[in-house]
């Protein structure tokens, strides 16, 4: 029986031990959700300028957290892609590469049916009404956006794409003025009468007397489609992916002229890599902060929740069975392993993306995770999630396809067959193009509303409980991400067996059923 006691003692301690970190963000969450509701009604109950800093400094902790990774993600990118590629040839990258997109496209389509599906199912917008604070946005055109895509893939400037990319906007421009002011004509010759007419536009003048009154008001509304090219301060990851893959495709082309670089790059993501841990041990303090931060600034909890509850539901139902059965079946169908061993490996990513809300974000810990506790070949995931988390958003396109359907049953906007496909096909590309930054679904959602001709300013009534919804289709976006990384390893095992073994060892790991 002492042997045995000692025996348990000794897995506990080694299962914590093993997964401190993991049980470290999970508490962290979950306080965060408790401390952020109970501080809710109090912070609320300041007066400006006290509640907003009150706010600030409850999500200082939380900023800094998301600075320190997005810190990190622009040279991972970079040197994982140039690292990755730079290990595989020509052939073997061309068939890594059209597995994952074929991935990743086939998975978001599923995620965007199943979203029409269960919309039209539970109706959660019957009843609803537009809301009274409603504003009317800019309109947005799918083709400005689509060629914003392409236009990014191809940055006019390597440096500038670190910190900026490009956005096509409408610009409405709105000019008013108004002059008024007395002039005395006496004595003028009828031209120079007309000059001043002509010059100052006069409207209200007397014939017969001396005193003239001018007025000039202009009220224009010019729309410059495709011209007004924005530059907003995020980084241009699809453009740096696309140059970054260039650059590893030709390293590794030139075999050992381009080694010195290669070891260069390598050697600097090996340093990178271990911030990320640095890093990690305080993220469970920093998601805890955004976290409460987020739930202290709603105006009324209650009421939001109320208000959109089957919305909600029909959003997190959809995202819970994506991700906890249709992704797993296709990891299990495709590789024959517990796909739920491997969700357990990815526990400290999914948290990450639930804490920071953003996929881009938590690519750092979807590494270490993968490479790590699941021992994916590097070469792969430095290949593959790079590209995953700038393009695979199943959460995102189920999350656009439920909202444009919501919106349409509020405003009772009947919908064809058409129209349903014109939705889906939509909220696949503008989840491509979406960001990996929280909100960015948000956005791009207005080309699925002017696509269908529905009304954009009802974008606002599920603007407030966005925030929350964000995290969780993060948190399915960043899970299938890894398990795209994982297949595409099963099914790559003949590419990467010609080029050697990869010091991880995945085929090793003990996750069969």
């Amino acid at each position: 029986m002492g042997a045995d006691k000692s025996s348990k003692k000794s897995k506990c301690k080694t299962f914590l031990k093993d997964n401190a970190l993991v049980i470290a963000i999970v508490t962290g969450a979950v306080l965060g959700t408790v401390i952020g509701i109970a501080i809710n009604t109090p912070i609320q109950n300041l007066k400006q300028p006290d509640r907003y800093t009150a706010i600030k400094v409850i999500g200082f902790p939380g900023e800094l957290l998301l600075r320190s990774l997005k810190m990190l993600i622009l040279p991972l990118i970079t040197c994982s892609l140039i690292v990755g590629l730079s290990s595989l040839n020509s052939a073997a990258s061309g068939k890594i590469g059209g597995r994952a997109i074929a991935y990743y496209m086939s998975t978001t389509v599923i995620a965007a049916l199943l979203g029409l599906a269960l919309v039209s199912a539970i109706r959660p917008g019957d009843g609803m009404s537009r809301p009274d604070d409603a504003k009317e946005t800019e309109d947005v055109k799918p083709l400005d956006s689509f060629m914003d895509i392409i236009r990014n893939m191809f940055p006019p400037n390597i440096v500038k794409a670190c910190i900026q990319q490009d956005k096509t906007k409408i610009i409405v421009e709105k000019e008013v003025k108004t002059h008024n002011k007395t002039f005395n004509f006496g004595g003028l010759t009828q031209n120079e009468t007309i000059k001043i007419h002509a010059e100052y536009d006069i409207r209200n003048y007397t014939e017969n007397g001396t005193t003239y009154y001018y007025s000039t008001i202009r009220n224009e509304r010019e729309y410059k489609i495709g011209n007004g090219l924005k530059h907003p301060a995020k980084a241009n990851f699809l453009g740096l992916i696309v140059f970054a893959v260039a650059v590893g495709k030709i390293a590794g082309s030139m075999g050992d002229r381009a080694k010195p670089f290669v070891d260069f790059i390598t050697a600097f993501n090996e340093i990178v890599t271990q911030l990320v841990i640095y890093v990690m041990w305080y993220s469970p303090f920093g998601i805890m902060s955004l976290i409460i931060e987020q739930f202290a600034q709603m105006e009324d909890i209650e009421g939001t929740f109320s208000s959109l509850g089957w919305f909600m539901v029909t959003v997190v139902l959809g995202i819970a069975i994506h991700g906890m059965i249709i992704l797993p079946t296709i990891f299990f169908l495709f590789t024959r392993k517990n796909p739920f061993k491997f969700m357990q490996g990815m526990t400290e990513a999914m948290f990450t993306a639930f804490g920071t809300d953003s996929s881009a974000a938590t690519l750092p810990i979807t590494f270490k995770c993968l490479e790590e506790n699941l021992h994916i070949d590097k070469r792969i995931t430095r290949f593959i999630l790079p590209v995953g988390a700038t393009i695979n958003m199943d959460g995102t396109a189920l999350y656009e396809a439920v909202s444009a359907i919501f919106i349409a049953q509020a405003v009772g906007t009947s919908l064809s067959f058409g129209d349903y496909v014109a939705i889906s096909f939509t909220s696949i590309l503008a989840s491509v193009g979406a960001a990996a930054i929280p909100h960015a679904g948000l956005v791009t959602m207005l080309i699925v509303l002017d696509t269908v001709g529905l009304p954009s300013d009802m974008v606002a009534i599920i603007f407030t409980v966005d925030w929350l919804l964000d995290r969780f289709r993060t948190m399915v976006n960043v899970f299938g991400d890894a398990v795209g990384t994982g297949i595409v390893q099963h099914l790559s095992r003949k590419e990467l067996d010609t080029l050697g073994e990869d010091e991880t060892g995945y085929d090793n790991i003990t996750t069969s059923m």
